[in-house]
């Protein structure tokens, strides 16, 4: 049999790092992944959608450049050639981290694991061999699933998931969108610049619920003036064939709609991806969220590590590369905790959405007395240089301490710009700190600064 300091089940944006993280300080690891390297977020996640959004929004920009003499005729758009550049990409992507898990002196294989003790793992290759691996520690990184609904027609062919959405070799003439959180914003928003008809279905008032009451608004007006049509307060009953393709059956405040489109999407988030592992027959708690872990990343047994989306934490890239790092240094010895005080959210939509900490809605809940700082991005000389210049900075601080408690941006380059906001919270930096900073100009950044030069008062 087979033995190993460490087995990282799942080779995405958690297991990656844990295992390179591990390997530097000297453990023999070995990587399992039953699909392709990299997970969601490299295949059909964040990675495809930021390649796709970024040439959609080169053509916007060249557009926009004929109001200041710059012509470069007329811009068309190849689908086919851009997915196929999207492919490319995220094959090498893909390739690049196998090529630096060997570098490593990281042995990867591809197959389906199961737990059969907290000290042994069984692979079931992909032609059908089982390979056993006695290891000292075992780390779980298996990822998410989409979600779908459980209404009649939900699994009929046209009804999709993002993963499905992001691999079509062609786009859509129209599309229903179930879930304005994230994932469906973004589909949105780069299907609706695409040419597609597009519609998102939201069951809650307003979409992505989560984010501060300002950013929902604005981001509704932006895809309602980029022809998207919006169903907030909104069930789905089923889904049915037509002869154009699918037809959704909706109630919006007692009203019946049916909506007649090309395709359907599934954009409701993920659950964990627990199934197959083992984890009851070993005793590993884990629930409809997820693994059950604490702060240092350990699960209830001994020597059993999980991190990344199938913990149910925070569904993030960003939060499983950490918690991978971390349990991976715990695994080796070391005595590393997360903290999850301090994490910015990106959405990718035109203009971007960057956010982090709390809304002013959540600090009114927790009864905080606080400040709001907004500045709009039309004040902001470079945004308004860049014809790019819808949308604010909005910042939120604790009224007596003055500390920053959040910050939300909608506008050019947020997924940027929210990293200042970010190191401003992580030293827990005041108002006045912020305000008396010297900013360069013309720069984005300066909306941040002018927010809270308008909350020193």
């Amino acid at each position: 049999m087979e033995e190993q300091d460490l087995v990282v089940i799942g080779g995405g944006a958690a297991g990656y790092p844990a295992a390179s993280n591990a390997s530097q300080l000297g453990a023999k690891v070995l990587v399992v992944e039953k699909a392709e390297w990299g997970g969601t977020c490299v295949n059909w996640g964040c990675i495809p959608m930021q390649f796709l959004l970024q040439q959609v929004g080169l053509v916007q920009a060249i557009k926009l450049a004929e109001e200041d003499g710059i012509h470069a005729g007329q811009v068309k758009i190849d689908f086919g050639r851009m997915k196929s550049a999207k492919d490319a990409f995220i094959k090498s992507m893909s390739a690049r981290i196998q090529g630096n898990l060997s570098a490593g002196n990281i042995k990867s294989i591809n197959g389906f694991a199961r737990l059969t003790s907290p000290h042994s793992v069984e692979i079931r290759l992909d032609d059908g061999t089982v390979q056993n691996v006695q290891t000292k520690k075992i780390i779980l990184a298996t990822g998410s699933a989409p979600k779908r609904l459980s209404v009649k027609g939900s699994n009929g062919q046209g009804v999709l998931t993002m993963k499905e959405a992001l691999n079509l070799n062609f786009v859509p003439k129209s599309a229903v969108i179930i879930g304005g959180g994230v994932i469906g914003l973004e589909i949105a928003t780069l299907w609706a610049h695409l040419g597609c008809a597009t519609c998102i279905v939201e069951i809650l008032p307003r979409l992505v619920a989560s984010e501060d009451m300002d950013v929902s608004l604005s981001v509704e007006k932006n895809l309602l003036n980029q022809g998207v049509r919006i169903f907030t307060n909104s069930e789905v009953q089923f889904i049915q064939d037509v002869k154009e393709g699918k037809s959704v059956t909706i109630v919006n405040e007692g009203v019946t709609h049916t909506l007649d489109t090309q395709v359907v999407v599934f954009a409701m988030g993920h659950s964990p991806s627990v199934n197959g592992l083992g984890l009851a027959d070993i005793g590993v708690k884990f629930d409809g969220g997820g693994i059950r872990t604490n702060r240092r990343m350990e699960t209830n047994i001994d020597g059993i590590y999980a991190v990344g989306d199938v913990t149910g934490e925070i569904m993030l890239a960003s939060v499983g590369i950490v918690q991978g790092m971390v349990a991976a240094k715990n695994a080796m010895g070391g005595n590393e905790t997360m903290d999850y005080r301090v994490v910015p959210r990106i959405i990718r939509t035109i203009p971007e959405i960057g956010a982090i900490g709390l809304t002013e809605q959540e600090a009114k809940k927790r009864q905080i007395d606080v400040k709001v700082g907004k500045y709009s991005l039309k004040k902001n000389a470079k945004a308004v240089i860049q014809k790019d210049c819808d949308g604010f900075v909005k910042i939120i601080a604790d009224a007596k301490t003055e500390e920053i408690l959040g910050a939300h941006i909608i506008g050019s380059q947020a997924s940027e710009l929210i990293h200042g906001a970010l190191m401003i919270m992580q030293t827990r930096a005041t108002i006045r700190d912020v305000a008396n900073a010297i900013h360069g100009h013309p720069c984005l950044h300066e909306a941040i600064h002018r927010a809270a030069l308008g909350m020193r008062h």
